[in-house]
């Protein structure tokens, strides 16, 4: 014990007597003097090539970095600018300013102004960034669409984003989360052009300061911006075609003063689409072998119109003040045609007929209010946001179900004709604050405060009627809900940092009290509880490489409609219903990364899962229809490895390479629904790019999801290709882009669920071998600041 103390005390004494300097500074383009984001600052010492510390720019594009005193040299990398390297500085004791300018990252050849190398995939410490500008996977695709190409990324059968095999995940927007959840979110995604798109960041495993909600991590969407002073704006249009026609337009205006920055934006989409759906339910009783193949083909016709506005003023050069909004209205029409064969004991002897139309419109406003703080010396910061959310949705839907005999083609029992009337609205506030401190050289503290207040009302009425008679109110199957829901949260994150060394540790505390109301049955279901998440990770650098290991525990809230204790419609053979007993399920995350380069990087992780929420699929032999509800069912363990790097054959040839394998175990004691089953999952892509002569690049991307199981469930094999072909014109200013997506035709989610005698093979295939034709066109000269996104993100992700 003597000697464990001695040796901390020696430790702790080196330390102290160690002298070091703080350099800070701020990064900047050469050719605008715009301030740059993400940029990668890197010291090393000068005598052995040895790095001492680095940083990444703020998005006000500076700096801070602490390392030991000694003759050292500073280089600044960042994707689109020239690496930059300083002279030798000589050792000093005094603490350091240093601004740098970047140049764009051009150079002549042939007399052809042509872009440098620039990767399509950066390893920054915690994140991993995707530049989907200069991939082109953006142009002509919605956000949602843009997401689902990123390496790792996949969308399921409900077009839910997965990554690494969960789909639980946070979406930000440059860095502030985004509004909505759910089906909400996927349609506010959909909105969102993907030519507006710079890059996304990755977040595997965030810390304290971050919600708590996602186990799956963090996507964050940087917005592109302008790079000229002055007034600027673009304008873009798309046109493409796979089964049907869809096409899209936008303009964006920035204008900026001394004080004042403006930013404008309009955005148009008209889509047609198709899903092809095929469901295969087999049922094993005794003596009675009961198959229902169901084929469905669902086509929607929707349009979207987004209008957005930002303005922030400059108050001094170290604070900002601002606000944002942005209002979408939405309308879709979709109609579906399906047939369900039902075969017992290999002969078939009966078919539904199904016929749906569904009228969608909705309406979205979102904005805040933020004031942002930060000192010269970057020693303290401060952030304050207020947010606001309204969403109102209007459904109404009719499905008629026709019976027939196989034998004689006659009805076997009357039609059954349904309307849903389905009208939601809530409305979000939230407010949070965020601080942070340098206490001495060695140690920053940051802490923060969020509240958000959740007020939901859903409305699902259903009316029947048979042939050639008026629709009736069903009591029964109709259902008034109100929502409300109070989240209070409060953190605290510890960094220190010495030489190669750096550790953070926080503890996010987060208090829920809520309120489900069925006003139909006048019940309520209350809750709160109190939960706490720790987080630390530990990080080492040296010359070439950066070493990772973090921790975080983490939650996935219920949907609010999960807790609905009453049925929903889907078809005649299918129905919804939601838990009130559901409870959150929390998981152990842990992460350890080794970057080389910045070029390579492999991660292995795992996640430990208790009470896992968990689809359950209940059929009834009587009335053959299956009813699924969410519950607490099971345990998981998952663990895996990832790796990506890129690489470069020749000097115009460019290979970005992704894969991931996980295995997992999953068990469930609950009676009827037992099960204990382990798998496999691997997913890869291969993403390659050719820059050619006058201004002309190719890109070439593919990937291969492979066989894979999560419990019960097994998913089958996926794989296609794309192919862009881009062209700048005018110097630069008209964009023209060319895309084949998915030209093998074999992009499709296909599963198979077992729990006990009942098997669901399930097949959902969007449209594929889609071709798209985009031009962009960029005008006037200047530059914006970026105007912070909303902060909603946990409360509305389970709308």
């Amino acid at each position: 014990m003597k000697q464990f103390i001695f040796i901390l005390t020696l430790l702790f004494t080196s330390i102290l007597l160690s002298q070091e300097l703080t350099l800070t500074g701020t990064i900047r383009a050469e050719n605008t003097n715009e301030t740059l984001s993400l940029a990668a600052v890197t010291v090393f010492d000068a005598s052995a090539d040895r790095l001492l510390g680095y940083a990444y720019s703020d998005e006000n594009g500076k700096y801070s970095i602490r390392f030991n005193t000694t003759p050292f040299y500073v280089k600044v990398e960042t994707l689109g600018y020239v690496t930059y390297k300083s002279a030798v500085f000589s050792e000093t004791t005094e603490d350091k300013t240093l601004n740098i300018s970047l140049k764009i990252d051009v150079s002549e050849l042939d007399a052809v102004v042509i872009l440098q190398k620039k990767r399509l995939i950066k390893m920054t410490g915690d994140k991993m960034i995707v530049d989907v500008d200069k991939s082109g996977i953006g142009a002509g695709n919605d956000a949602l669409e843009t997401l689902s190409k990123l390496p790792g990324m996949r969308l399921d059968k409900d077009e839910n984003i997965i990554f690494r095999g969960d789909g639980n995940l946070q979406i930000l927007i440059d860095g502030k989360p985004s509004l909505l959840s759910g089906d909400a979110l996927k349609q506010f995604l959909k909105t969102m052009a993907g030519d507006n798109i710079k890059a996304v960041e990755i977040i595997a495993n965030p810390s304290a300061k971050y919600d708590a909600a996602g186990t799956g991590g963090i996507l964050n969407i940087r917005l592109k911006k302008p790079v000229y002073q002055g007034f600027t704006g673009n304008v873009y249009g798309s046109v493409g075609y796979a089964e049907f026609i869809k096409n899209s337009y936008g303009l964006n205006l920035y204008n900026q003063t001394e004080k004042w920055n403006v930013n404008a934006g309009v955005y148009y989409g008209y889509f047609e689409s198709v899903n092809h759906r095929n469901v295969v339910q087999s049922i094993s009783e005794p003596n009675l072998q009961t198959t229902l193949d169901q084929f469905n083909d669902w086509f929607p016709t929707s349009t979207s119109l987004t209008s957005k506005l930002g303005v922030s003023y400059t108050i001094s050069k170290n604070a900002t003040l601002g606000t944002s909004w942005n209002f979408n209205v939405y309308n879709s029409n979709e109609e579906t045609e399906g047939r369900t064969n039902e075969f017992y004991n290999g002969n078939y002897e009966r078919f539904t007929v199904l016929s749906n139309t569904l009228d969608e419109n909705n309406k979205r406003l979102t904005g805040n209010l933020y004031y942002s703080y930060a000192s010269d010396s970057l020693d303290t910061k401060f952030d304050a946001q207020i947010n606001y959310a309204t969403y109102k949705n209007t459904q109404d839907q009719t499905t008629i179900n026709d019976y027939f005999n196989v034998s004689d083609n006659q009805p076997y029992r009357t039609s059954e004709i349904i309307r849903n009337d389905n009208p939601t609205n809530y409305t979000i506030v939230s407010s949070r604050v965020d601080y942070e401190k340098e206490i001495s050289e060695a140690f920053r503290v940051e802490t923060g405060a969020k509240y958000s207040y959740v007020s939901n009302r859903y409305n699902n009425m259903l009316f029947e009627r048979e042939p050639n008679t008026n629709f009736e109110f069903d009591v029964n199957r109709s259902n008034e809900l109100e929502y409300k829901e109070s989240i209070g949260a409060l953190y605290g994150i510890i960094n220190y940092n010495k030489k190669n060394w750096s550790f953070q540790a926080g503890l996010r505390a987060e208090y829920i009290d809520y309120n489900a109301t069925s006003i139909t049955a006048g019940m309520s279901n209350t809750g709160d509880y109190l939960s706490l998440f720790p987080s630390f990770s530990i990080n080492h650098n040296l010359d070439h490489n950066q070493f990772k290991f973090s921790y975080s525990r983490r939650i996935q809230r219920p949907r609010y409609l999960a807790l609905n204790p009453f049925f929903e419609y889907v078809d005649t053979y299918n129905v919804e219903v939601g838990n009130p007993n559901l409870q959150p399920q929390f998981t152990h995350a842990l992460d350890f990364t080794w970057v080389f380069k910045q070029r390579t990087s492999a991660s292995l992780y795992a996640k430990f899962t208790t009470d896992l929420m968990d689809r359950i699929f209940n059929y009834d032999e009587a009335t053959q229809i299956t009813t699924m509800f969410m519950e607490n069912i099971a345990t998981s363990e998952d663990v895996g490895i990832s790796f990506n790097t890129s690489v470069s054959p020749m000097k115009f040839w460019d290979i970005d390479f992704y894969g991931d394998f996980s295995y997992n175990h999953a068990r469930s004691e609950v009676p009827d629904f037992r099960y204990d089953e382990t798998g496999t999952n691997w997913y890869t892509t291969i993403n390659q790019t050719f820059r050619l002569k006058n201004d002309w690049t190719i890109y070439w991307n593919s990937f291969y999801a492979g066989l894979g199981r999560n419990g019960n469930t097994v998913s089958k094999p996926s794989y296609d290709m794309s192919f862009r072909v881009k062209k700048f014109f005018f110097n630069e200013k008209l964009r023209l882009l060319f895309r084949a997506d998915n030209i093998f035709k074999t992009s499709r989610w296909r599963s198979v669920t077992e729990q006990d005698n009942v098997r669901t093979d399930w097949t959902n295939r969007w449209e594929v071998r889609k071709f798209t034709l985009s031009l962009t066109y960029n005008f006037g000269s200047g530059k914006k600041k970026r105007v912070k996104a909303i902060d909603l993100r946990d409360e509305q992700r389970r709308l």
